[in-house]
């Protein structure tokens, strides 16, 4: 039989019991037995932009019309349509303050496929990106 001394014994107790050890109630973990506060929070991601129209996988002969979810805090948006062929820019939009916008008449999408996205920006930062939805100008 190993002798221990009763002291070693007790600060192991005490110390387990002041930690919460031994208790499976929520009130023995420090982080639930005080009340949450707003400046602990974690931050909120940055938004998403959200590609509205033309769905993933439109399919039509004029498509013209682009429109996306605003995300907080953007001050502006860029749109960028691509031809999958090529990998090649057929348009970048200027800089814009609206979630919509229509083709210009100068732009032709050629019967192919196309890819577009949406970048938001706050103050020229890149603060949200959307995921990228191919459509097809059809013949």
């Amino acid at each position: 039989m190993i002798r221990r001394p009763l002291f070693s014994v007790l600060a192991v107790t005490v110390f387990a019991a002041a930690c919460g050890g031994g208790s499976d109630t929520p009130a023995a973990t420090p982080a639930a037995a005080a009340p949450a506060t707003a400046s602990a929070a974690a931050p909120k991601p940055a938004g998403t932009v959200a590609l509205i129209e033309p769905s993933e996988g439109a399919m039509g002969g004029h498509i013209d019309m682009f429109r996306w979810s605003p995300v907080e805090g953007a001050d502006n948006y860029l749109i960028i349509i691509k031809a999958v062929t090529g990998d090649r820019t057929v348009w970048e939009s200027p800089v814009m303050t609206a979630t919509e916008t229509k083709l210009p008449t100068t732009v032709a999408l050629e019967p192919e496929v196309h890819t577009w996205s949406v970048t938001a920006r706050k103050a020229g930062q890149v603060i949200a990106t959307s995921a990228i939805h191919r459509f097809t100008i059809t013949p």
